[in-house]
């Protein structure tokens, strides 16, 4: 527990001295954050804060991992995961900032190419980007939905691959069961459930301090679930994710000075996913992901519901802006959504430990 501790203290000590000078570089070269004007109005005030803040917090924790607690499976293989998530979603963030994006040109290219193979609409590429158009939302500029599922798919892909093929891992965990084995399922099972937290972390990043701070909770969970289960070096590396994270709420929380952006929420996600398959506690993930899974899922079923519907489920989705057009305060929304995340967090070690 002294080692966990140190190296909380060490990225707590790293991360601190980092922000002030990313913040002052930000500034300078005006990587500041575009606010949806479809949004609550109250968030109009947002615009052009300092974005990207999730590089800091990444590279503290890939220092500090690196130097004092290379692991091949543990360690290594979360953070090289992680990594891969981090620069796609600092593509993105690029996007947002400078408003250019390589992935029409790219894309368009391709399609150009498909649609003279098959220029009928009745193909399953057609199919394809129709069904992601339908449950995804474009905004004009950047990848569109259907292109940033084929960039998670191949992270995601990477990811079953490696369990299974490279680590021979092919059962599922169950309380009070053990294991099952799930033979090739398992793999898509995990292909699936990366997917899945990976967006649903992106779409809960919204308000000041609210992913952050479930982050914080999610990796204090499987810090508890790591050291009972006597994984060490990954209890260690939770505990590095957690120092570094107190420092970026510490300028997140309301009003923010800084934000994550997608390399940060991309991180976090692909982390805290691949963290529940490491110990084999896949099942756990979802309460202890429970406020991120439910909010993020709001989002596309908003968007279904009106493209099939023409009617709303939500005033507005994410499910956080929802209570925002309520008349709640933001920092109302956010405080009920972590204690939402403490309790979930109880019931997900619960469950991983029985």
């Amino acid at each position: 527990m002294l080692t966990q501790l140190l190296h909380l203290f060490f990225a707590t000590f790293l991360t601190f001295l980092l922000y002030p000078l990313w913040i002052k570089f930000v500034y300078k070269y005006q990587m500041r954050e575009e606010v949806r004007t479809d949004g609550p109005q109250t968030h109009i005030v947002k615009k052009g804060t300092p974005t990207m803040g999730g590089l800091v917090f990444i590279l503290s924790v890939s220092l500090i991992t690196f130097i004092f607690n290379r692991y091949r499976t543990q360690t290594l293989f979360p953070i090289f995961v992680a990594t891969l998530s981090g620069l796609f979603g600092i593509t993105e963030d690029f996007v947002k900032v400078y408003k250019y994006s390589f992935f029409s040109t790219f894309f368009k290219k391709k399609e150009e190419a498909v649609e003279k193979k098959s220029p009928s609409k009745f193909n399953p590429w057609h199919y394809f980007t129709e069904f992601w158009r339908v449950v995804g939302s474009d905004t004009g500029r950047g990848p569109q939905t259907y292109q940033k599922f084929l960039f998670q798919a191949a992270i995601g892909g990477f990811v079953a691959y490696w369990t299974y093929f490279k680590l021979g891992w092919d059962y599922l965990w169950m309380p009070l069961i053990g294991n099952i084995h799930l033979g090739l399922f398992y793999p898509v099972l995990i292909f699936f459930l990366f997917i899945a937290v990976l967006n649903c972390v992106a779409f809960t990043d919204g308000l000041d301090g609210l992913a952050g701070r479930l982050s914080l909770i999610a990796f204090c969970a499987y810090w508890v679930i790591s050291f009972r289960m006597e994984y060490i070096a990954l209890s260690a590396f939770c505990a590095t994710f957690v120092g570094a994270l107190i420092p970026f709420l510490y300028f997140n929380v309301y009003p923010a000075r800084v934000f994550m952006g997608n390399v940060g929420s991309h991180v976090l996600g692909a982390t805290m996913a691949i963290l529940a398959v490491v110990l084999h506690r896949e099942v756990a993930l979802l309460p202890i992901l429970a406020v991120f899974l439910v909010d993020g899922a709001s989002s596309p079923l908003q968007q279904l519901s009106v493209r099939l519907t023409g009617k709303r489920i939500f005033r507005m989705a994410p499910l956080h802006h929802h209570f925002e057009l309520l008349g709640w305060p933001e920092t109302k929304v956010t405080f009920r959504f972590w204690i939402f995340g403490i309790f979930f967090a109880f019931v997900g070690i619960f469950v991983a430990l029985l």
